[in-house]
């Protein structure tokens, strides 16, 4: 019976984890500038959060909870890293890891818009879209590639755009994201 506990627990902890590694890591990049410092405090993260999740209360907010580690554990590798020198207070950096956690969720609210409302683009205007954005494109070899004009790619991309940040808007002021 308690190795089912343990399994449930650790099931529990795999699907909330993997929801959330990726804010988790976002999170940590916006308090942390260099990528070695914040991957290692990732790394630091993820231990402790697995190490202390017997504490963490089923139903309850698990990004949040999260949250509280993370601060924890920037705090922590500062100090390790003598980094503060006493430029900032503690104070300080909480604040700023509350302002992140705002920008942090309101990011993964417009990726989540722009995830639906790109669906509703036309093909053309997908395919126009990705072309784009890949490495070394341009809308001369884009236009090239698919035998249209150069001011014909403008012109979709424009509309494409337009689209876009309408629907993003109104998902966004209205709550419907899914």
């Amino acid at each position: 019976m308690k190795m089912a506990v343990a399994t449930d627990r650790t099931t529990e902890f795999i699907m909330l984890f993997s929801r959330h590694s990726q804010r988790i890591y976002r999170f940590i990049r916006s308090l942390v500038d260099n990528r070695t410092d914040a991957e290692e405090i990732y790394q630091n993260t993820c231990t402790v959060l697995w190490s202390k999740f017997d504490a963490f209360e089923p139903g309850s907010n698990f990004w949040a909870w999260s949250c509280q580690i993370v601060r924890y554990e920037v705090l922590n590798y500062r100090r390790r890293q003598n980094l503060e020198r006493n430029i900032f207070s503690n104070e300080f950096y909480n604040r700023v890891a509350e302002s992140a956690m705002v920008t942090v969720d309101e990011l993964d609210q417009q990726q989540a818009a722009l995830s639906v409302c790109f669906e509703l683009l036309s093909q053309r205007q997908k395919e126009v879209l990705e072309r784009i954005y890949e490495p070394d494109a341009s809308p001369s070899s884009v236009a090239q590639d698919l035998k249209r004009t150069p001011n014909a790619i403008y012109k979709t991309l424009k509309r494409a755009h337009d689209l876009l940040f309408s629907c993003i808007q109104r998902r966004l002021h209205s709550g419907d994201l899914f």
